[in-house]
């Protein structure tokens, strides 16, 4: 027995990825910065939605771009769909590990203490003149 009136998963699923889709493929006007080689370039080959072709991005440090929304926000180490992580990725960065002790146990332990930024965007749309 169907119960018509209840809309399908898959169809639902796709209309909210079309939805997104539509948000993060807007574009954005900024400037790059590339904190782990100042005054450097680097050639990024990104892709994330099925159907779209694979891009090879080319920045300089200080260079001006018009970029996809996703890809800024790939660079800032954000993404809207990681829900579950609050839409903190770390993509771009990489983790600085502290030694420290367990306070209930005495056993020694290796953590997260910051991440350090390998690059990043800095957007131009509501920058104040």
């Amino acid at each position: 027995m169907s119960n018509n009136n209840v809309p399908s998963t898959k169809s639902s699923s796709s209309a909210r990825l079309r939805k997104i889709m539509e948000e993060d493929c807007r574009p954005v006007k900024g400037i790059f910065r590339f904190h782990e080689c100042p005054g450097g370039s680097t050639t990024i080959p990104m892709k994330k939605y099925p159907g779209q072709e694979r891009v090879d991005y080319k920045f300089r440090d200080g260079g001006e771009y018009t970029v996809p929304l996703w890809v800024a926000r790939w660079l800032n180490g954000y993404d809207a769909c990681a829900v579950e992580l609050k839409g903190k990725i770390n993509s771009c960065s990489y983790p600085i590990h502290e030694n420290a002790i367990d306070r209930v146990t005495g056993k020694p332990l290796i953590q997260v203490n910051e991440y350090r930024r390998r690059m990043g965007f800095e957007s131009n749309e509501f920058t104040m003149v």
